[in-house]
This record gives C-alpha cells, sequence and structure tokens, in this order.
C-alpha cells in the first residue's frame, strides 16, 4: 500500500519541487492532498488523515505550528520544510521526523523519507499485533494491558498515576502521569491540566467560566489548567 502523503506549502514553486522530488524519487509514496492556509490545512488532515505530511514552517496565515494546535487526532509522520533553520528546536519539540531547509538536496530529502518509511512500517507491524493495540500499565504487581480506547480519564496522585475506564475498572501504576502521556498523545487524548488527561471520545460537555472545567460521560468534572484552556479551546473550536 502506498504511503498517503499531503504537503502543507503557500508557495507554489516550492509546492512543485516536493511534488517532483516524491515522484521522481520514490515510488511509494502518493500524494494526496496540498494545502497551504492554517485552516484549510487543518481540515485536509482532519479529511484525509495521511501517513506523512511535508509542512512548511510558514503559511499564508499563520505556522505549520498553528496547524498541530488546532488538529485534534495526530497520527502521521512529520517533515519540516523551511528555509527558516532557528525553527529546528520547536520542531523537535513537536517531534517532527526530521527537518529539511530549502534549497532540499535528494540525498537528505530521500534520508528523511526513509526514516518516515521505517516509522510507518513500524506503526502497522505493532496494529498487527493485538497486545500492541494495548497500553501496559505497570502496576504494584506486575502489568495489565488495556485498550487505549476504554480509558475515560487518569490523574497524577503523587508519583502514581490513576486509571479509569468506561467498564468501571480502576488501575493505579506505579509510573507518573508524564510516561503515560507520550503513549496516549497519539490516540486522541488530551492533558487538560498538570494532574489530569483525558480521552477525548468521553469528552460531554465544557463549563466556562474564570475556572473553566470539563464533564465526562461517567460524569466526572475535571478542572482545565489557565496554562492549558487556550490550546485546548483552539483545538476543540478552530473556527472560533
Amino acid at each position: 500500500m502506498p504511503i498517503q502523503t499531503i504537503i502543507l506549502e503557500d508557495e507554489a514553486k516550492s509546492l512543485d519541487v516536493i511534488s517532483n522530488l516524491i515522484r521522481q524519487f520514490t515510488s511509494d509514496i502518493e500524494l494526496i492532498g496540498s494545502a497551504g492556509w492554517v485552516d484549510k490545512s487543518v481540515q485536509l488532515i482532519s479529511e484525509k488523515t495521511p501517513q506523512l505530511v511535508f509542512m512548511d514552517i510558514r503559511l499564508a496565515d499563520g505556522t505549520g505550528f498553528d496547524v498541530l494546535k488546532k488538529v485534534t487526532s495526530r497520527d502521521f509522520e512529520l517533515i519540516f520544510v523551511t528555509a527558516y533553520e532557528e525553527y529546528a528546536l520547536d520542531a523537535l519539540r513537536v517531534s517532527a521526523l526530521d527537518y529539511l531547509l530549502k534549497p532540499i538536496g535528494i540525498p537528505e530529502f530521500e534520508e528523511a523519507v526513509g526514516r518516515a518509511r521505517d516509522k510507518i512500517r513500524e506503526k502497522k507491524n505493532l496494529e498487527h499485533n493485538s497486545i500492541e493495540r494495548k497500553i501496559g500499565v505497570a502496576t504494584l504487581s506486575g502489568y495489565e494491558f488495556i485498550d487505549a480506547k476504554d480509558i475515560i480519564w487518569c490523574t497524577s496522585r503523587s508519583s502514581y498515576t490513576h486509571f479509569y475506564c468506561s467498564d468501571g475498572k480502576k488501575l493505579i501504576s506505579s509510573r507518573n502521569l508524564g510516561f503515560y502521556e507520550d503513549l496516549l498523545y497519539a490516540r486522541n487524548f488530551y492533558r487538560i491540566h498538570n494532574s489530569s488527561i483525558i480521552n477525548l471520545r468521553f469528552l460531554k460537555s465544557y463549563i466556562k467560566g474564570k475556572i473553566s472545567y470539563v464533564v465526562l460521560t461517567d460524569g466526572t468534572r475535571l478542572e482545565i489548567s489557565q496554562r492549558r484552556k487556550g490550546e485546548f479551546l483552539e483545538m476543540l473550536f478552530p473556527e472560533r
């Protein structure tokens, strides 16, 4: 199966360059769309669910980082393409697979695509193994494996993480919340507070105010920290 790929680039010349590199130097990448504006990029990712995204740092009305803030579920490999070296550290912070500087060299392009190909192949292998579709929760007595989709929310208490599941199961892990944030990030979870991560599939309502809250489908009411509130609302309501 070809790797489903989109390009987020507002300059026609740069878009042509990347498209031509894909056509000339790859045989397993299928270009399925492109966009150059922030909201159009978010919409394209949502509709096409690509496996690989080439993204310019600067778009017509914002940045690639603005796009990532608005994407509700990120399940693709990301390669930044830019003329600006100063964003390299920011790219690392959002877990970009590679950072290509314009003009793009053919060896650098092929190396970046090779890395993406390896990561995507690894994901597919994990999907074929049912145990890997689960989250391994390190308990005091060993490990319990639970489907990520069944976790409603989890919270930090001291150095432990407490899990609350849709079947009523409660688990206590000896690992901290930060460890599980990394595992859950691409599975439709969001850290609304320093002490809590929620599964967005179980989000029932948002209550605004000086102190804002979310209510989950199991009736749990959780505070959203002021520091995370703006990004959380942008993700939920990109058109507001």
